[in-house]
């Protein structure tokens, strides 16, 4: 086995099986070429497994306040971008859209 890693090459591995996971690779699939490019334990790839999903959990948790700003804004970059073009029904469908996710619409 190989020697205990920097806190650098640590974080390069878990952001490695963080993509791994984002993928959608399985476990196997992980440890497989875990082993291969680090010479690492079974264990000590669970435990790289464990940190990458605490990231994934933590970079899918986004308030709905944050998710409604950055939706509102793509319209409002789209509907500027259709009425510079003139396309005029796009940017009334980008419109009525930002109506509807705030709750104006009736």
């Amino acid at each position: 086995m190989s020697q205990k890693p920097t806190n650098n090459e640590l974080l390069l591995r878990v952001d490695t099986i963080y993509g791994m996971l984002c993928d959608g690779k399985s476990r196997t699939d992980i440890l497989r070429q875990g082993t291969e490019l680090w010479s690492c334990s079974e264990r000590t790839l669970d435990s790289y497994i464990a940190k990458a999903r605490v990231k994934l959990e933590e970079d899918c948790r986004i308030s709905r306040e944050a998710f409604m700003a950055e939706a509102l804004a793509g319209y409002r970059s789209l509907r500027m971008q259709a009425e510079r073009r003139g396309q005029l029904m796009c940017a009334k469908q980008c419109l009525d859209a930002q109506i509807a996710l705030v709750g104006l619409a009736k």
